[in-house]
């Protein structure tokens, strides 16, 4: 594992959005790029051999996204995602605002039931997948429906607004600009040569240069930064509680499991999470695969890569 992470500046500003401290130490940052770059070749690599199957010598879009087709809700977040650049390109909005579309902005899109139908027409121009039975129409007029399916969208975009506003409750101006600048961190974003080599592509496959892959690619790697910091914050927490019943120790890192949700005193205080938290986070988001490995004669068939 390299000591000197290429996106490490990128991963400590995600983490920090996250809810970790600005002082990941470099073998976490490292840590963590290193699983993150094993999950984007895996991504590639699949695409790719999906697109050898139709005879196609780059990968698409689509051969993306159908790796995760069974997850819906972050088919819906990608699909926000690229209908938001959509949006703001048709709009003729500078360089600078496209390039700053981030994971919040996808998870916040909300509005009235105008903005909610053109949103709507926005995603299905943008990201039609041709294994949606919808693609078996012209056009999908707009009904109870859509209503519907934005009613219960609404719930989680709430939920998720409502962990953004605790996040930035007890925010000094100074932490508040910090935190808003690094909600733009991605690996892609004006440092698109650099991704292409640190994860192969062109060499390990390509794809088609009018898709938006980058950008998925971007969007993807950005939630994975997170999950993992989420999941590891909460390991930590769940270690510092469990310290404190046999030992009663009271330490510093211990400020309750609402910190790991704000940027506050505690979090400052707070030690940073270590690599055995990441460790056990990433085998935790690989427990699918595992629990669910086929058998033969006693002996767990090849354990396959499960996405973050």
């Amino acid at each position: 594992m390299s000591t000197s992470p290429v996106f490490a500046s990128e991963i400590r500003q995600m983490m920090y959005v996250a809810g970790e401290t600005e002082s990941a130490s470099t073998e976490a940052v490292s840590l963590i790029e290193s699983i993150i770059r094993n999950q984007v070749i895996h991504l590639i690599t699949t695409a790719d051999e999906y697109a050898s199957r139709r005879g196609s010598r780059v990968f698409s879009n689509n051969d993306l996204i159908f790796q995760f087709r069974h997850d819906a809700a972050r088919v819906e977040r990608v699909q926000k995602f690229l209908a938001l650049k959509a949006l703001r390109r048709s709009s003729k909005a500078d360089d600078e605002d496209v390039e700053k579309v981030d994971v919040e902005d996808a998870d916040t899109m909300q509005g009235g039931l105008g903005d909610a139908l053109e949103t709507s027409r926005a995603v299905a121009a943008s990201a039609r997948l041709p294994w949606d039975i919808n693609t078996l129409y012209g056009e999908l007029p707009p009904g109870p429906a859509d209503s519907a399916a934005y009613e219960e969208q609404d719930a989680t975009n709430l939920e998720k607004l409502r962990a953004a506003d605790a996040k930035t409750l007890n925010m000094t101006v100074a932490e508040y600009t910090t935190w808003s600048e690094y909600r733009h961190a991605s690996f892609t974003r004006r440092r698109v040569v650099k991704f292409r080599q640190w994860c192969g592509l062109g060499v390990v496959a390509d794809h088609k240069a009018s898709d938006d892959v980058l950008d998925i690619l971007g969007f993807l790697t950005s939630e994975m930064v997170h999950r993992l910091t989420v999941m590891a914050l909460g390991l930590q927490e769940r270690e510092n509680r469990r310290r404190l019943v046999l030992y009663g120790e009271q330490n510093t890192e211990i400020g309750g499991f609402a910190s790991l949700m704000g940027l506050n005193q505690d979090q400052q205080a707070r030690l940073p999470v270590e690599c055995r938290h990441i460790r056990h986070a990433y085998d935790m988001t690989q427990s699918a695969s595992t629990a669910h490995g086929a058998r033969r004669k006693g002996i767990r068939s090849t354990k396959m890569l499960c996405l973050i």
